[in-house]
Order: structure tokens, then C-alpha cells, then sequence
């Protein structure tokens, strides 16, 4: 098949992320790959150059950059797609504008609980969870304009060995520092911890609640204990030193973070949010309560003091991994929804064709 990737957003969180692998996934099965985005993205330095992917660098200002209507149908329509795929609302807008001139059917993978508003356009949808799906059936999307297809990564799974004990247990977490990723709580969970216990965390990631959690650590008295290394865009080499990963989300529609510590072996404590309860259970991670810092830290209290629990849980979340949510897994879906899409699309043009 012939893809049309379009994501104008310049950062690299999750949602950028899997717009890479997707891409990139997608080329390495043999399809052709038209990939859109802003040109100052990590995107696009990940993308240039690779075999079967063409990147047009596109800047869309805002919501009503009218002059990129044309420029955006007139690369579509020169690349010849079967499928044309909005990442986030900003491609889901702009595409939907130009849904008279594209040539094939319009599908976007769902990344979060959604506003309809801008992706009226869409043809059929691809949800993550099964809660995601069912937020767009209450909005009225009909059944068969909607797939399940979990989000997925490109971390190969990996046994991680047995290495010698540490003095102090390793934690992890890393993201955008925001109020709804709950670093602040992860802060006061450790401070709460037993001091019979040794630990060191890093916290890896930048923005603007930067200043707020160095200085929350200082308040807390464990800023000595705390790294904070900055954003990393590769964040293979810490989850291979980490011995604990946790993600103290607020809000978290998914979670590929989860799946990158699960791919390396790392054990997991996390919020009980919306993704990451789809992915884990007891069996492969420890969770808490949202937004609970007591919680929280009896969770990490029990992981940090059980070796063989820890290594245990991880064993048995790299398995759910490598079967549900890698990507050699999850891509034969993807292909599905998009076969899905052409055959719905098809059935619309033979029912205009007899009216």
C-alpha cells in the first residue's frame, strides 16, 4: 500500500514517537510512506533518508493557516495514497478541509479521549484501548467505522540478565514535566519512603514545571538523591540501568512508555490511569492509586523491597509485550483497519454509484 502520514506538532512525546515507528514499521513491511511534518521536528530527522519513506517538510500556523490547504492536498494527490492517516487534531482539521481533494479514505489512530470537532472528517478510526473506543461510539462514531489497535513499539523484547545487587535501587521515570504526568506526586512518594531503604532516582525529561519539581526535591530534602538529567530522546540506556520504572500520570490515555520498560525488563509501578490499566495487572507491575502519594509510596516500598518480585512481574510483563504490543504483534492489525477503511470506502462509492 501506498500511506500518507501527516503530523504537524514539532515536540517528541508519545504521540510523536509512535508516528516514527509507525512510519518506519510501515516502510520496513514494504509499504511506500508519505510522511508529513513540521520541519524543525524530531520527526523528520528520524524519518530523512530511510528506504520507502518520502518526508515533506510542512509548517501549518495555528489552526487557520489557509494557505497550506493547496500545498497540503497538492503533495497528497502527487504521492497517490490508498490510505491517507491524520496524527492528533491539527492533521485531523487541516485534512478534513481538504477531504474533497484527496483520493483515498482518511483514518486517524486515536491518541487521546478526542473532541469530534476535528476530526468530523474521518473516515474510520483506529483506538488504542477498548475505553477509547467506546468514547467514540457515545460521540455517535459508528460501529464499523472503528478498530482496536493498541499502540505498539519497536523496542525488540530483551531477557535482561541477572546482574549483582546494587547498594541502592535504581528508579526511573522520565516525560514532559506537566501537571498531568504527576512528577510532583513521584517526588513525595520517595520522600516518604523508609529510610532502611537505598534508592536513587532519575527523573529525565524538561518543561515547564522544570523549576517547580528541582525545587519541590529541594523542600523535601532529597534533592541529593534525585537526577535530573534533562530531556533524552533515547531512553534505552537508562531503562536498561533502572531497576524500577514508574509513571505517576494524572492523565494517561496509554502509556508506549510503559511498553519501552517492559520491552528492556524493567519492573513498573504506575498509576492506575486509563492506558496503562489496559496494559498491566498484578501479574506484570504494581499499581497505585491516581494521584496518591501515600499510595504510591507503599507501592514502591513493596517493589524495592522484593528483588524477586520485581524480576518476576518483569518477566512476565516482557511476555505480554512481546505478544500483544511489539511491533511484529500489532502491525498486522494496522494493516487490517487500513484494509477495513478501503473496503468501507469502497462499499460508500458503490452505494453513491446505484443512487
Amino acid at each position: 500500500m501506498r500511506i500518507a502520514q501527516v503530523m504537524f506538532s514539532k515536540g517528541f512525546g508519545g504521540a510523536e514517537r509512535y508516528f516514527v515507528d509507525l512510519c518506519l514499521s510501515l516502510a520496513e513491511r514494504g509499504h511506500e510512506v508519505l510522511a508529513i511534518t513540521h520541519p524543525q521536528s524530531a520527526s523528520r530527522r528520524h524519518l530523512e533518508g530511510k528506504a520507502r519513506i518520502r518526508v515533506v517538510p510542512m509548517r501549518v500556523r495555528g489552526n487557520h493557516d489557509w494557505l497550506k490547504l493547496w500545498p497540503l492536498a497538492r503533495a497528497i494527490r502527487a504521492f497517490r495514497p490508498d490510505i491517507v492517516e491524520a496524527q492528533l487534531s491539527r492533521a485531523g482539521l487541516y485534512l478534513g478541509r481538504i477531504k474533497r481533494w484527496l483520493p483515498a479514505p482518511l483514518v486517524t489512530h486515536v491518541h487521546n479521549y478526542l473532541d469530534l470537532k476535528y476530526f468530523r472528517k474521518i473516515d474510520f478510526f483506529t483506538a488504542a484501548t477498548p475505553d477509547q473506543a467506546r468514547h467514540l461510539r457515545e460521540l455517535r462514531v459508528a460501529d464499523e467505522r472503528i478498530m482496536v489497535v493498541p499502540n505498539f513499539s519497536m523496542f525488540p523484547p530483551r531477557q535482561r540478565a541477572t546482574g549483582e545487587a546494587t547498594t541502592a535501587v535504581q528508579l526511573l521515570a522520565f516525560g514532559r514535566f506537566v501537571h498531568k504526568k504527576g512528577f510532583d506526586v513521584l517526588l513525595r512518594a520517595v520522600a516518604r519512603l523508609p529510610d532502611r531503604h537505598a534508592w536513587r532516582l532519575v527523573l529525565a525529561g524538561d518543561g515547564p514545571d522544570r523549576d517547580k519539581l528541582t525545587a519541590l526535591a529541594d523542600e523535601l530534602g532529597i534533592r541529593d538523591r534525585v537526577d535530573f538529567p534533562g530531556w533524552m530522546e533515547d531512553v534505552t540506556p537508562l531503562l536498561d540501568q533502572a531497576d524500577l520504572f514508574i509513571l505517576p500520570s494524572r492523565h494517561e490515555p496509554f502509556g508506549i512508555v510503559v511498553l519501552e520498560a517492559m520491552a528492556r525488563g524493567t519492573a513498573i509501578v504506575s498509576t492506575r490511569t486509563e492506558g496503562p490499566v489496559t496494559i498491566l495487572d498484578s501479574t506484570t507491575g504494581w499499581l497505585c492509586a491516581i494521584d496518591d502519594a501515600a499510595d504510591m509510596a507503599t507501592q514502591l516500598e513493596e517493589a524495592i523491597g522484593n528483588d524477586a518480585a520485581r524480576a518476576e512481574r518483569a518477566e512476565q510483563a516482557l511476555a505480554r509485550y512481546r505478544e500483544r504490543y511489539y511491533v511484529d504483534a500489532v502491525l498486522p492489525q494496522m494493516e487490517a483497519g487500513y484494509r477495513q477503511a478501503l473496503a468501507l470506502a469502497g462499499g460508500q462509492e458503490r452505494s453513491a454509484a446505484s443512487d
